[in-house]
């Protein structure tokens, strides 16, 4: 697909799209199955070598990605969800049951248990993690989500979302068009998600939205990490359903990007 947005704006990383399918594509780099692990160190491969990307619910392991990828809330039963609140506020401190907690951690490799003890502090405490947790928008649809580079989309494709990969000026200028159009409320999201989440369930949701807001992210330094082999650590990702892509298109090309001041940052 031509971007007219790419073309003025000469990123260092094009955007990417999401695509949900039930068929999973032939030339498509996925993790094991069983091997789920985080997913975010492919989609910066996508991001950055324009590798196309699968997951599918065969290969998931971490019930963050399940809900972040729309196939349900990724537990099993509460006590998987409390698992994952203590998790993502403060490890064993958060506990509700720490000895059982512990208990569990003691099957885990060295670096990840120490991980988990210390918690990754996403959230202040138990409570308000698994609040947090239950109000995550949840989906339960197509079998794969797919990671392409918008090059290389093919006609009959028709992306849930895109994704840019971001700078600080190049944020900048899109949160400038993005917001030239609108009179009021916040026009840019920071859910405090999975960096998943952030490029799935929550950009999903803004797509049933009459008024769509891009999401900006990773706020968790797990995914953060995994992407840096890839990506340097000052850029940052920007998603967005496809309908607010291509408002943002049209309205690009008459806007910031034509401009002799927008020429001094992008030279």
């Amino acid at each position: 697909m031509n971007s007219n947005i790419t073309k003025e704006m000469n990123f260092r990383f094009p955007p990417i799209a999401l695509i949900k399918t039930d068929t999973k594509p032939d030339d498509a780099v996925s993790p094991k199955p069983g091997k789920g692990g985080c997913v975010m160190a492919f989609v910066a491969r996508t991001i950055a070598k324009r590798e196309t990307t699968c997951f599918g619910r065969e290969n998931i392991t971490c019930g963050g990605i399940s809900s972040g990828f729309g196939w349900g809330t990724g537990f099993k039963d509460e006590e998987a969800l409390d698992f994952q609140a203590t998790f993502l506020s403060c490890g064993v401190e958060s506990a509700p049951d720490r000895e059982e907690y512990e208990k569990k951690l003691e099957y885990f490799k060295k670096n990840t248990r120490k991980m988990f003890k210390e918690g990754e502090r996403i959230f202040t405490d138990f409570k308000t993690a698994k609040e947090n947790i239950k109000s995550r928008p949840i989906y339960d649809s197509e079998d794969y989500v797919v990671f392409k580079g918008m090059e290389n989309l093919e006609e009959e494709e028709t992306p849930e979302s895109v994704i840019f990969t971001v700078n600080a000026v190049e944020l900048t200028a899109l949160i400038q068009i993005n917001s030239s159009f609108r009179t009021r409320d916040s026009y840019v999201l920071t859910p405090q998600a999975s960096a998943c989440q952030a490029i799935g369930n929550f950009t999903f949701q803004q797509a049933e939205s009459d008024d769509p807001k891009p999401i900006l992210g990773p706020v968790d330094f797990a995914g953060k990490y995994k992407m840096k082999h890839f990506i340097p650590s000052e850029y940052l990702t920007l998603s967005m359903p496809w309908k607010l892509f291509l408002k943002l298109e049209e309205i690009s090309e008459k806007s910031v990007l034509q401009t002799e001041l927008w020429k001094k940052y992008k030279n």
